[in-house]
């Protein structure tokens, strides 16, 4: 510069020649040009411009053609904002300091944001007047734009670590990246796993501005943007006009998207790109290394929380899947330390013990088992624990109102992520009823057991009874089927209730049944009475030789006789009472005959009383008295 300065044409200013300059010019421009800090020189009513090496770097093309013009002509793009800063220099002498302040500089025909940290200082001229102004300056923009980007990725890595959903990360970051790159369209997108589309998630849009949100084939963008994108590089076109490489059918497909110019900003996942940040203008915009380095960083972050809002997420649905299955499930499971301390309960557990979910987490397994089962679960653990697996036994489980369960218990050790035991889990299922059925059915087998004998030994006592020798065979074979069918009767009512008995109207109603339309000639009347099988199949088969007997011989061998059968309970005796009435006259037999034999001594040994026989004029009279306690089913009160 100082070269410069001595071969220019001073004497065309109103400087005139150098040897001219007054002595206050010559020393600050002596200190201008020897300052390594960008430093210049505003003289006289015009402020022309004298400057540095340091400075010149700054003026672009405007360099040397600056030198000895007016600052308004030299900073003609930021006079606006200087001129009055100048003016305070030169009227008031005062010192004006200035700290990175935007300045909108215009180079080239490209403007574009730079901060600047600056000082004018007044220059006295020998008559003790402002003869100009000495500047020094210093472009912060780096400085300052850095500050901005780690400000803003402090804050976005603030918000995005408390957002949840994907999505909203997503959205988030958009938005506050908006804050920082001016531009039309900014939105983020995935290359989806198929490796041959890409899906915008979200766009942040000015008004008027489509958003271009969707799926596209991973190509649309062109060659040249894949290859840079596959390389881990930024895409930048400032004008797509000016973008050789792109076809017209390209050309036109990005304007119609509203793109004129794009920055797009990849991250590189495994073997190929994943994800991106990209910034739209609808004209030509030379984008800065400022932003590409915004953008870069923005991405890197973007990419990272939302891949952990995804696992995140992933880890509480899966989460919620197993609290869904442990809540819901119908088996019982259980948790619990080393030191077998309940540490949780499913509801079906809860239910089962008899106690809400809190009341049973903090105690031990020991609260809920008996004695025998406790020391059991004890040496299970340590089973587990010396051999490692899963134990399968069971369990006798008290329930807080006393109630004895069987749970099953499938039983395994929780594991850390090292291996080692810190605790134990059990799926459990409630065995109780079933173990009563096994049991129900066992003394069923052997019940059966011993009816079938006694059915066996009271149908060889028919069959020996019905066809004694001299009778006719006719009408022995009707009387054992008759005598089969009033059994097979009274065994099915039994069967309706499962072998635990039958009630005296039922039993009568069964053993009647055999006399069609002459039923309706018998008169039932009586209370509700439990009788026991044994005692029920004695009384059917009773009341079926009475019948027979009052068909054959008695009051229902005429169309005027009546039968009544009416029972009565006094204290703990029960008493019964067949009473015939309009038949024909009635007289004690020569002989007693099988049923009236069976009626006076396996009918009174069944229900653990006597049978009294009144032959009267009238009709027959039976009278049974028996004991509650041995008629009643086992087990009922009478």
């Amino acid at each position: 510069m100082s070269a410069l300065i001595r071969a220019h044409d001073w004497e065309a200013t109103p400087l005139g020649a150098i040897q001219q300059w007054p002595q206050s010019l010559r020393s600050s421009l002596s200190i201008c040009l020897r300052s390594r800090t960008a430093t210049a020189i505003c003289w006289g009513p015009e402020y022309l411009f004298f400057y540095n090496d340091a400075w010149a770097g700054f003026l672009g093309e405007r360099h040397p053609a600056a030198l000895g013009r007016p600052a308004r002509e030299v900073m003609a793009d930021i006079w606006p904002v200087l001129e009055g800063q100048f003016r305070t220099v030169s009227e008031n002498a005062e010192t004006v300091n200035v700290y990175d302040a935007l300045l909108v500089r215009n180079l080239g025909g490209v403007s574009f944001d730079s901060y600047w940290t600056y000082s004018l200082l007044p220059v006295a001229s020998e008559d003790g007047t402002i003869g100009g102004i000495l500047s020094q300056a210093h472009d912060s923009s780096q400085t300052v734009l850095r500050a901005r980007r780690d400000a803003l990725m402090l804050r976005m890595s603030e918000r995005l670590r408390l957002l949840r959903e994907p999505g909203e990360v997503i959205e988030t970051a958009v938005a506050l990246v908006a804050e920082e790159i001016a531009a039309p369209r900014i939105g983020y997108a995935e290359v989806d796993d198929d490796g041959e589309t890409l899906t915008i998630l979200h766009c942040r849009v000015d008004e008027g501005v489509a958003d271009i949100c969707g799926t596209y084939p991973l190509m649309g963008a062109g060659e040249e943007v894949h290859r840079d994108l596959s390389a881990g590089r930024t895409s930048r076109i400032n004008d797509v006009a000016a973008e050789d490489w792109m076809t017209p059918e390209q050309r036109e497909a990005y304007c119609l998207a509203g793109i004129v110019s794009s920055l797009t900003v990849p991250v590189i996942s495994g073997d190929r790109y994943r994800a991106m940040l990209f910034a739209h203008h609808s004209k030509p915009h030379p984008w800065s290394a400022a932003e590409e380095a915004l953008l870069l960083e923005a991405t890197e972050l973007v990419w990272r929380e939302v891949t952990r809002a995804r696992a995140e997420s992933a880890r509480r649905g899966s989460e919620e899947r197993y609290r869904r299955v442990f809540e819901q499930a119908n088996d019982i499971i259980v948790t619990a330390t080393l030191d077998q301390v309940i540490t949780d309960v499913n509801p079906a557990a809860a239910e089962a013990i008899e106690l809400p979910r809190e009341e049973v987490i903090g105690r031990t397994m020991r609260d809920f088992l008996t004695p025998q089962s406790w020391e059991q679960a004890r040496g299970k653990l340590f089973e587990k624990l010396a051999e490692g697996g899963t134990t399968k036994h069971e369990l006798d489980v008290v329930a807080r109102s006393g109630r004895l369960l069987h749970w099953e218990i499938n039983s395994t050790l929780t594991l850390d992520r090292a291996g080692k035991p810190i605790g134990l889990h059990a799926i459990a299922r409630d065995v109780t009823e079933r173990r009563r059925a096994e049991e129900r059915q066992r003394l069923l087998v052997n019940e059966l057991n011993h009816r079938v004998k006694n059915t066996l030994a009271l149908v060889q006592g028919l069959a020996l009874q019905s066809f004694r020798e001299g009778r006719d065979p006719a009408a022995a074979k009707s009387a054992f089927q008759h005598r089969l069918a009033a059994l097979a009767s009274a065994h099915d009512l039994l069967t309706r209730e499962s072998w635990e008995g039958a009630t005296l109207g039922g039993v009568a109603r069964a053993a009647l049944g055999h006399l069609g339309a002459q039923e309706r000639r018998i008169a039932l009347e009586g209370p509700e009475v439990k009788l026991g099988p044994k005692a029920a199949v004695s009384l059917a088969m009773a009341l079926h030789e009475l019948c027979t007997n009052a068909a054959k011989y008695g009051a229902l061998s005429q169309s005027e006789g009546r039968v009544r059968l009416d029972w009565q309970v006094d204290g703990d005796r029960l008493r019964i009472a067949w009473r015939e009435h309009g038949g024909p006259p009635v007289s004690p037999p020569g002989r007693s005959g099988f049923g009236l034999r069976m009626i006076d001594r396996a009918l009174a040994a069944d229900l653990g009383g006597h049978v009294e026989m009144d032959f009267a004029d009238d009709g027959l009279v039976c009278r049974i008295e028996a004991s509650l306690a041995e008629a009643a089913p086992q087990g009922q009160a009478a």
